[in-house]
């Protein structure tokens, strides 16, 4: 139940707006789009649809965008409403309300240069844009512009090594199913999703958990560098020490500082693994709970473990179903014998290449429904984590009436090795540190039939956070993180990072990153 939440798109991007701007290190006090279009080759006086701008609606203003486009790059890249291609790539996407927006046009650069015209030309004509990697936020216009320019970055899909083999530069357009693919060959991997079908681009800007957390951190910690166009069609390459301050947003701050045209990952080894599915019985979740928090705090001394424990209802049996990878191919890890002391109602076990093991998942995981996803963070904490399941199973009947609907909770751990890990490399922005953990997250995946029933499910998560929020408040174990990658369009995110990280986030020059997408 591993899906991807980034927050590409999620404001929909108006004339550049919510790209790294205005600081004198990008743009200049005197900058010219049209100059800058000009840069690239682009005679905008040469465009007919670009005239009278000025006394256009957005739609207009978005139907000359998008006509410029045509005219720039041909119809092979701008596709139009009411085509095959178009509807391909409305298809395209995961959940059903991403499927549902209809942009105005939907344009598939093959280079940077190309995300740099069409940034320019939105900036220009004012007409919104949206990126999209993978596709597979759950919330409507998350990577996706209603009525704007969606950025389709599918045909960005390069991966090639450096001379000494270590570092991948991974396009954005790339899931990670290719990506694991391409580096096989080599013995090599990079840390990146547990789903094949997973895109690259917001996994890794809002945070990334990996099979190989425990080990070398998140995906956002192991980035030696991006290629990113900034808001005033700049192409700069950012890391720890060239634009630091950019490096350090984009770990965590999604795509609101600049459109990342090239991922500059570090490798790591790539080895055969091993991986367990258990699945055990209701009775049997305090055990369930006891295990899961005993191998998070195991993780210091055996970083090849990963875990998450999923609480649901499948073909009518309420259970609690672990999934347990390790990094090597050994059979029966100890870090996993609180787990297989527990009886279980079935057991897989095999060993897996990762390109096999996310591929598994990924076929655990439909699309095709509507989807929400909602989390929090509190302290790794028991007694709260089993009350919190008790509670889920208590209320999960309240659903039973929902088309479709299906509630699942996932539990994973904010171990001590992935915190320490966020130091690296001058820090993220997430706002996490070893001193706060290890944490626990709460992540509550809820896809369901008809959009008539949206508002219910809406109210059923709602209802469920706001219970145990309170009650981790009233135990002292709440945290105000909120990972990006799991968090609904109702949650502030930035805000969790906390006031000093949301503080040089919003620093003149940067969007202004206030308050959740939408309000509930």
């Amino acid at each position: 139940m591993i899906r991807l939440l980034s927050l590409i798109g999620a404001c929909l991007f108006a004339s550049g707006a919510a790209l790294v701007q205005a600081d004198s290190s990008f743009e200049p006090a005197n900058f010219n789009v049209t100059a800058a279009l000009n840069s690239y080759g682009v005679n905008t006086s040469s465009i007919p649809a670009l005239t009278n701008l000025a006394q256009r609606s957005t739609e207009s203003s978005c139907l000359a965008a998008c006509a410029s486009l045509r005219s720039i790059f041909g119809p092979e890249k701008v596709l139009a409403q009411e085509t095959t291609s178009y509807a391909n790539f409305t298809g395209s996407f995961w959940s059903n309300q991403q499927a549902e927006v209809r942009p105005s046009c939907v344009f598939k650069p093959g280079v940077n240069t190309d995300v740099a015209i069409v940034v320019l030309l939105s900036r220009l004509t004012k007409c919104p844009f949206a990126a999209k990697s993978g596709g597979h936020a759950a919330f409507r216009g998350a990577s996706s512009s209603p009525g704007g320019i969606t950025i389709w970055l599918t045909n960005m899909n390069d991966v090639s090594l450096n001379q000494d083999h270590s570092v991948a530069s991974v396009g954005p357009g790339n899931l990670w199913g290719n990506v694991y693919k391409t580096l096989e060959p080599y013995g090599l991997a990079v840390a990146g999703g547990r789903e094949s079908s997973l895109g690259v681009g917001g996994f890794v800007t809002g945070g990334g958990i990996t099979f190989h957390s425990n080990l070398y951190g998140w995906a956002l910690d192991n980035v030696e560098s991006f290629e990113v166009v900034t808001a005033s069609g700049r192409i700069v390459t950012a890391s720890a020490t060239h634009f630091p301050d950019l490096y350090w947003a984009l770990r965590g701050g999604g795509n609101n500082f600049g459109l990342v045209t090239k991922f500059n990952l570090y490798t790591i080894p790539s080895s055969t693994m091993r991986g367990s599915t258990r699945a055990f019985a209701e009775a049997r979740l305090p055990e369930v709970v006891s295990a899961f928090v005993r191998v998070a705090r195991g993780a210091t001394s055996d970083g090849n473990a990963q875990q998450y424990v999923a609480l649901a209802r499948m073909q009518g049996v309420t259970l609690a179903s672990a999934e347990l990878s390790y990094t090597l191919d050994v059979a029966d890890p100890p870090i996993f014998k609180p787990y297989r002391d527990i009886p279980a109602l079935a057991d897989t076990t095999e060993s897996r290449s990762l390109v096999q093991y996310a591929e598994y998942i990924n076929d655990q995981n439909p699309d095709g429904h509507r989807e929400m996803y909602w989390t929090i963070a509190t302290q790794l904490d028991e007694s709260f984590a089993l009350w919190a399941a008790e509670y889920f199973f208590k209320v999960m009947p309240q659903a039973a009436n929902i088309s479709g609907g299906n509630p699942v909770m996932i539990y994973q751990a904010l171990t001590e090795p992935m915190l320490a890990n966020m130091t690296k490399f001058g820090g993220n922005a997430l706002g996490l540190g070893t001193s706060q953990g290890p944490l626990i997250l709460f992540n509550m995946a809820f896809w369901w039939d008809n959009a008539a029933d949206d508002r219910a499910v809406y109210a059923f998560i709602h209802d469920y956070y706001k219970v145990i929020t309170d009650e981790a408040k009233k135990r002292g174990v709440a945290h105000q993180y909120v990972y990006m990658n799991y968090g609904s369009q109702f949650q502030d995110v930035i805000a969790g990072y906390g006031a000093d990280n949301k503080a040089r986030l919003q620093k003149p020059g940067y969007f202004k990153l206030n308050g959740a997408p939408m309000s509930y």
